[in-house]
This record gives structure tokens, sequence and C-alpha cells, in this order.
């Protein structure tokens, strides 16, 4: 039995890439959703920014929500690359608006940096086959693990649990080595996850394990910031934004695997 066989689920997605509402055309661009304000140009950092996709490369979703977050908005500056550690200083010194990633803030941000906690939750989960014999964490040791270069636990997992880690180059190849059998199971973002068991052709991989620890996605915000950037960096992470670009991040991805997968479920 081929992969995603609900013609539903087909029909409704292939109207969706008629309509050009898939990341393919408008990156970062929900269903039905607003782009965030212009502002006058507000720019936002994150951990990691995707490189271009070559020409006639297969399109490929971040499992980033942030770069989702920050891809749209009329006038808005190229995302930047910022670590985490330096983050509160560059948004601190003016060089960035604002920085959303995960932030652990050990220390008190610089002055005139505000902080605030998403409504994201970047807790690793992993899925897995309705028939594993995995039941906790633990049972990971010595089992095969796919993750996603921008994923957020790469090399965590080997670390902590004992896990083989298989590094893949986007959520999606990650995904479908777990559909065609080719690890145990699959982490990424809690929110994520969720979002993509909720369709019907994942629930024989619906088997999950909860975050082992929680992590919520951070905004640092220049206490200076001018009204309009202010108002576009706010609606850009509202959390009704978050939840729209979840959902079109997770159909964009269900529907990158089922394009790519041409072997049947391993059984």
């Amino acid at each position: 039995m081929k992969d995603f066989p609900n013609p539903s689920f087909r029909s409704g997605l292939l109207a969706v890439l008629a309509a050009g509402a898939l990341i393919i055309f408008r990156p970062g661009v929900a269903a039905g959703a607003q782009p965030p304000a212009a502002g006058d140009g507000w720019v936002l950092g994150v951990a990691e920014v995707p490189a271009p996709q070559a020409p006639g490369a297969r399109v490929r979703t971040t499992a980033r929500i942030e770069v989702l977050a920050g891809q749209v908005g009329q006038g808005a500056a190229p995302l930047q690359a910022v670590a985490a550690e330096q983050a509160a200083q560059q948004v601190a010194e003016g060089a960035l608006d604002a920085w959303v990633g995960v932030w652990a803030g050990e220390d008190a941000p610089a002055p005139g940096v505000r902080v605030s906690r998403l409504a994201w939750s970047a807790g690793p989960m992993a899925i897995m086959r309705t028939d594993t014999d995995i039941r906790a964490w633990s049972d990971l040791s010595g089992r095969t693990v796919c993750l996603s270069a921008d994923g957020r636990v790469p090399g965590e997992l080997s670390a902590r649990f004992g896990a083989i880690e298989q590094i893949y180059a986007s959520a999606a190849d990650a995904l479908l080595a777990l559909r065609i059998g080719q690890c145990d199971a699959a982490v990424q973002d809690e929110d994520f996850m969720k979002q993509l068991l909720a369709f019907p052709e994942w629930r024989k991989f619906s088997a999950q394990l909860t975050p082992y620890r929680s992590q919520a996605l951070t905004r640092l915000v220049r206490d200076d910031l001018s009204a309009p950037r202010d108002a576009a960096v706010r609606q850009a992470t509202s959390p009704q934004r978050l939840r729209e670009l979840a959902r079109q991040q997770a159909r964009d991805i269900a529907f990158e695997v089922y394009l790519d997968q041409t072997v049947p479920d391993c059984h």
C-alpha cells in the first residue's frame, strides 16, 4: 500500500497546490493568513538561516517556526543568523530589532531588552509506528532516531539516551525515513508534531514520547523599537500567527513526504 492512500487528503493537498498556498510559492504564508505589518523594515535574528535552495532542488519547508514567522512581511529585512548566546547583546546594541529562538537566559538580558515567552512548545517530541516497543526515552538506547539538520536536538539524544542519530537535510526527509522503516523514531518540536499527527494518514505513526524537558521559544525585543516595527514584530510572532503557520508548516511537510515516498510503508 502506497503512502497517503486517502483520496480526500490527496485531492485536498492538490487543491492547495493549485491555489498557490503552499510554501513553494509564498514562503511562510499560512493559508488565509495576513502577512505581518510592514513596519519600517524591522530586522529579525534567528539561530540559523536556511541556505537558499538550489535551482531544481526539491522544495523543503524548514522545521523552525521562527524562520517561517520572519520570512514574510512587506519591507522586512532578511533574517540574520545570530547565536542564542549573542542574541541579547545584538538586540541591545541595535543590530537586531528582535530575536526569536530557544534562549536559555541564564543571565539577565542587557538593559533595554524585553523578554517574552512565545506560544510555541519547542520541547522534543518523538513519534513512532503504533506497533513500536519503545515506551520511554530510555528505550531509544541503541535505536535509530531520524532528525533534521535544522532541528533542535542533534547530538542530544545520543549523549543523553544512547540513541543512534541519523541526520537528514530536512524535516520531510527525516519523516520520510521514518515512514519507510529506516529509523525507529523521529523527533521534532512538540507543537509541530501535534499538527502533523492531526492528519489521518499519520495515524499509523501516532505512537509518541512526550517531551522529556520543557522548552518554549523566546522573543527578545528592543525597548526603544519604533511603534511600526514593534507592531510588526508582535504580529509576526503572535499566538494566532504561530498557530496559522504551524498548520501550514505541517501540511507542507506532509505533502513533501507524500511526493517523495515511492515505496510501500514498512510493515
